[in-house]
């Protein structure tokens, strides 16, 4: 999803934690903790993981800010949200996903050069705690790296120079981590509601093609790990007709898909979680686990369905009803309910749903603050501001 996040005074608070060791493997034996998470969704064999950011990490990790070198990656929030985080994820969570750290334009930003601080810091986060890491996202249409697409005149690239350009980002990234990544969003979003593929600049240039030599490539250098198809309004008739269609493509071809990410962004009134259900199936039939990826449901009206980053509305009062932080007591059962029959699916289905991460730890940092509408106050998440479980 997007960028963000933490507007933090993290140096004072990085010195109450020692650095952790990076010579662990990707999945680790979950020690014995108190999830409140598994009170509503009880098979362990579910992984129940949040997203986190570089900042969370070097704070937990006692490091100094790695900063990017684009100004749209600004901190938001307070340092004592990010610390009430930092206590939050080890004790709640069992799996984490990258931010943004394993996006292209962050830790590839010129061809022929990796920056692997911020991956490394979050591999290092994963061992220290023992969670187990998921690596998003190598291609998706935004947050790339330009040299993917783009020759240095400003051009785009031929079909076999992005071919190469494909495999030589995930062929450095990959490797680097072989063994420490249980699995990776490969492409991210590149279907539309409709069932048509995105025009993106990978689709203007290789066609559909992309996402399977972005999969063999994925598939060659790391032969373990898992590797997954994510996108978001997965309920959409259209959308999941391609994605079975695409399973069945690439299991045609030998390439392997092992599970489809349900990023699951919803609402209170969005979507249709009969809809939704069915996807599942159809997924589960075709011949592939599923995963909740993305994980949020705002309490608040709004004006989009989707998670097209890209999109935007302007703020009204009307829009913004919980600022005040009181949220009315019918209102929030109604949340709880309506994530009791997400779960409901989730456990139904618990033979093949894999994992059930969150897009982010609390609310204080979720994106839906300023997405689709910048400037609310949301409350999308479990756990709230003040860290605590709101079931």
């Amino acid at each position: 999803m997007k960028k963000h996040l933490f507007n933090v005074c993290i140096v004072s608070a990085m010195c109450m934690f020692a650095i952790a060791s990076c010579s662990q493997p990707a999945e680790q034996k979950e020690a014995p903790k108190s999830m409140q998470l598994r009170s509503l969704i009880p098979n362990e064999n579910i992984l129940i993981g949040a997203t986190v950011n570089q900042w969370l990490v070097a704070a937990d990790l006692g490091q100094a800010e790695h900063k990017i070198d684009d100004p749209s990656y600004q901190l938001v929030g307070s340092s004592e949200q990010m610390m009430i985080e930092v206590g939050v994820v080890p004790t709640q969570f069992n799996c984490v996903t990258s931010e943004n750290c394993m996006k292209s334009e962050v830790i590839a930003p010129k061809k022929g050069e990796f920056d692997w601080v911020l991956a490394d810091q979050f591999i290092e986060y994963a061992q220290k705690h023992n969670l187990t890491a998921i690596g998003h996202t190598p291609i998706w249409h935004s947050q790339t790296a330009k040299w993917i697409c783009h020759n240095e005149d400003g051009s785009l690239v031929s079909a076999d120079q992005l071919k190469a350009n494909i495999k030589e980002y995930i062929t450095g990234v990959y490797t680097r981590y072989k063994g420490k990544i249980k699995g990776y969003d490969v492409v991210n979003e590149a279907i539309e509601d409709d069932g048509s593929y995105r025009n993106s600049l990978f689709y203007q240039i290789m066609g559909e093609e992309f996402i399977d030599w972005s999969f063999q490539c994925a598939m060659e250098v790391d032969p373990d790990a898992e590797l997954y198809y994510n996108d978001y309004s997965m309920s959409a008739p259209g959308k999941r007709a391609t994605v079975v269609e695409l399973i069945k493509r690439l299991k045609s071809k030998g390439i392997r898909i092992d599970a489809v990410g349900l990023q699951t962004h919803i609402g209170m009134d969005f979507p249709d979680l009969a809809e939704y259900e069915k996807s599942v199936q159809d997924f589960i039939a075709a011949g592939v686990d599923v995963q909740l990826t993305e994980t949020d449901m705002s309490i608040l009206p709004n004006p989009y369905t989707g998670a097209d980053v890209a999109t935007r509305f302007e703020y009204t009062a009307e829009k913004d009803p919980y600022k005040d932080g009181v949220i009315p007591e019918e209102r929030l059962k109604a949340w709880q309910d309506r994530y009791k029959e997400l779960f409901g699916i989730v456990n139904k289905y618990a033979d093949h749903v894999k994992r059930v991460t969150f897009w982010g730890v609390t609310d204080a940092s979720s994106w839906k603050n300023d997405f689709p509408i910048p400037g609310r106050t949301d409350y999308p998440l479990p756990f709230g501001r003040d860290g605590k479980f709101k079931f």
